[in-house]
């Protein structure tokens, strides 16, 4: 089973004026647009007061998990942030978070962001961590990247399940994503897929892009 085929097929010759008709469309794009791409924890937040008046920086350290594009497996990253984006009490990551980043190449003093602002932060469900000490192996959920603010990226608007409601299953994706197995428009948008699934996609297009 791949993401990508449960999608209705689009052309990912990644035309700048081509909209965005699909999640995988959106994220292809914005993969493109990424010069560092991991999954990784948040282990540290550090906040540094600028010189001179500046407004300082925020540095994020995440333990990479998996690297797809600018990092090292099972090594550190620091993400260093305008402070300015963390005004009042915004507080863009936390401790222990997981997340798959798409971040642009940073740029001078090694300041850099998410691709599309927090949609390139996208949040991992169902993590080990979240398991209960007596889950089996066999009964254990696949981690999955919750994409419903890749899916805001979209050309239309959808509408979101309710966030108390199940991760939907792999036989559930094609209507999940706006699309029924008849290719039809639906309703449901709980835009969520394997982080397995997703990291092969994006490491597929960077080899792609590679060649």
């Amino acid at each position: 089973m791949a993401f990508a085929l449960l999608l209705v097929p689009v052309a990912h010759g990644q035309d700048s004026t081509a909209a965005d008709t699909t999640v995988e469309d959106a994220l292809h794009r914005m993969s493109d647009q990424a010069g560092v791409v991991f999954v990784g924890e948040v282990v540290a937040i550090r906040h540094i007061a600028g010189e001179g008046g500046a407004s300082g920086v925020v540095e994020v350290e995440f333990r990479v998990d998996q690297a797809v594009r600018g990092g090292v497996t099972g090594g550190s990253y620091v993400l260093r942030e305008w402070a300015g984006l963390w005004s009042g009490s915004d507080q863009r990551y936390r401790v222990g978070q997981r997340l798959l980043m798409l971040l642009h190449s940073p740029g001078a003093g090694g300041v850099t962001s998410p691709v599309g602002g927090m949609a390139g932060a996208i949040p991992i469900r169902g993590s080990a961590t979240s398991l209960t000490a007596t889950a089996t192996a066999s009964s254990m959920p696949s981690p999955v990247a919750d994409l419903r603010w890749v899916g805001t990226r979209l050309q239309r608007a959808v509408a979101y399940r309710d966030a108390s409601e199940p991760l939907v299953s792999a036989t559930d994706v094609p209507k999940a994503i706006g699309v029924d197995t008849a290719g039809s428009e639906t309703s449901t948008a709980a835009q969520q897929a394997s982080v397995s699934v997703v990291v092969n996609m994006l490491a597929s297009w960077r080899k792609k892009d590679a060649k």
